[in-house]
């Protein structure tokens, strides 16, 4: 009896860990298109975008032609398509990756940090460590601005 229960757990183990790895793999390819609901309710459509991530303080990552960008609730382009690399927003402000390395944005699309770190860490009490292309460091607050340290 307790053979039979182990052998059925283990197997059921086996499925849902394989059904992870599936879903993260289906992120990494091209979607069909999809229907979202927004916050007020609305379905928006999001056909023209290779892959729409979903919606995180009303907005969502979106890439076409291999470039990312953000779009908001209504479908409307914040930031058009043209970083390498881009992540959900974080009390307001999104980490992206253009050709020099990392920068910031806000949720206008306003560009707070020239895109040319190597690294941007979170924000914990309003800084952020930030490391240069020569690996020096240093803290910026949440307005991009140098705030010295390390």
């Amino acid at each position: 009896m307790k053979r039979n229960f182990r052998y059925s757990f283990l197997l059921s183990i086996f499925f849902f860990m394989s059904s992870i790895s599936f879903a993260q793999k289906e992120t990494k390819t091209k979607t069909t298109p999809q229907k979202e609901k927004s916050t007020t309710g609305k379905t928006i459509k999001s056909s023209k975008y290779e892959i729409q991530g979903p919606f995180c303080n009303r907005l969502a990552r979106v890439r076409m032609n291999k470039k990312w960008g953000y779009i908001d609730t209504n479908g409307v382009e914040i930031v058009k398509p043209k970083y390498i690399q881009v992540e959900n927003f974080k009390e307001g402000l999104a980490k992206v990756r253009g050709q020099k390395g990392w920068g910031l944005i806000d949720t206008t699309g306003t560009l707070i940090l020239v895109a040319e770190f190597n690294y941007i860490s979170d924000f914990t009490d309003g800084k952020a460590i930030v490391r240069m292309i020569g690996g020096q460091e240093t803290y910026i607050n949440k307005k991009g601005q140098n705030i010295g340290g390390r």
